[in-house]
């Protein structure tokens, strides 16, 4: 059982570091765990302000460009109070450790796949004891670790859902201006005399329709950068942080992950902390269960992004270049080039959402696994 014990946590610790290789003797033993506990509680916690102070330097810094997920997740593992709880609990609340944080930031090579929170689970573990008689890692700490990976997947689904939403709301900006143009025309030709009531209504009720989506989606641009705001603790000035233009683009090739529940058994908090029995049996079926359905949702949500961005929208693209066409030999009027060209940037919203479902798919395959995802 020891042995069993000791490869999983090998296993699933390598990834705690980003670019880091992590055995089992980098972790606190028990001993000292309790030696440290009775230290820390002899000694009166001090000052805050060197963390506080360059905490906020490291998040400014971060904030001065596009926010990155690496960023978010970053500013998360700082600013979020549950794990600033454990910083001071084990005393290593300090301009230090903020500095450690950012080293290990400077590691991240995937911007789309970034190990932060493992990194930083990492830091607060390896400082917060010493660790110079090293036997077993202690379950205790697996519930601590377990709250930055948590925190980090909030922050990834938050992000996706910021970008999209922004995303979104600058295409049907240019899709209103489209059809305000056209609204604009109709209402030109009718009072000259050159197009009916009805062709006239029926571009003022487009241009409404596109209006009313506007506003629902500059509505959920607001909801969701406030949602990350609050989990990353901005605000002020740092909550009008600027969003990228777009989402990370779709991987080229389809996610293969086989053997992927059994690697999770070696990495799920859950399943490490239960081993014995019928705990560990049912804790092993519902981390099978969760792998299978999150991948199937995975591969789902690529195949529709995929065949959004290599059939639909090329397709949308074909049609608008053939109405030009038509349009410039006096074939097809300027409602029909206009009408094409909302189709176009309605495909391309569907893309966008699309995409957005992919990355979060991709998040919730990732907490279900219980760690950084195997590159295909």
């Amino acid at each position: 059982m020891k042995t069993q014990i000791r490869l999983a946590l090998v296993a699933g610790t390598t990834l705690l570091a980003a670019g880091c290789q992590t055995t089992l003797k980098d972790f606190p033993d028990t001993a000292k765990v309790l030696e440290r506990s009775d230290y820390l509680a002899r000694k009166p916690l001090g000052g805050l302000s060197d963390y506080q102070e360059a905490a906020q330097r490291r998040v400014k810094e971060l904030l001065a460009k596009p926010l990155t997920v690496g960023a978010a997740i970053e500013i998360a593992m700082l600013n979020t109070p549950k794990l600033q709880q454990h910083y001071q609990a084990a005393q290593i609340w300090d301009e230090d450790l903020v500095a450690e944080m950012t080293e290990a930031a400077k590691l991240e090579s995937d911007p789309t796949r970034t190990a932060m929170d493992w990194a930083a689970a990492r830091l607060a573990l390896m400082k917060s004891v010493n660790t110079t008689r090293p036997r077993e890692f202690p379950e205790a700490y697996l519930g601590v670790a377990e709250e930055f990976i948590d925190t980090g997947e909030e922050v990834r689904k938050a992000y996706f859902e910021a970008v999209a939403a922004h995303q979104v709301q600058a295409m049907l900006e240019q899709a209103a201006t489209a059809t305000q143009a056209a609204a604009e025309l109709a209402n030109a030709q009718y009072a000259a005399g050159t197009a009916n009531r009805r062709s006239q209504a029926l571009q003022q009720m487009s241009h409404a329709e596109v209006v009313k989506s506007l506003a629902e989606a500059k509505l959920d641009a607001i909801a969701t950068r406030e949602a990350l705001n609050r989990l990353l603790v901005l605000w002020g000035d740092d909550a009008n942080w600027t969003a990228p233009e777009q989402l990370p683009d779709l991987p080229e090739q389809r996610p293969d992950f086989s053997g992927l529940e059994e690697q999770a058994l070696e990495r799920r908090f859950d399943a490490l902390e239960e081993r014995n029995g019928w705990a560990s049996w049912h804790t092993a079926v519902d981390v099978r269960s969760e792998v299978r359905e999150n991948s199937a949702a995975l591969l789902t949500r690529y195949d529709l992004a995929k065949y959004q961005k290599e059939t639909v929208l090329p397709l949308s693209q074909t049609i608008l270049g053939e109405t030009q066409l038509e349009y410039n030999g006096m074939l097809l009027g300027i409602y029909d080039l206009i009408a094409d060209t909302q189709g176009q940037i309605e495909a391309g919203r569907e893309y966008v959402e699309a995409l957005r479902d992919y990355w979060i798919a991709e998040a919730e395959l990732t907490q279900a696994f219980g760690g950084t995802l195997p590159k295909n």
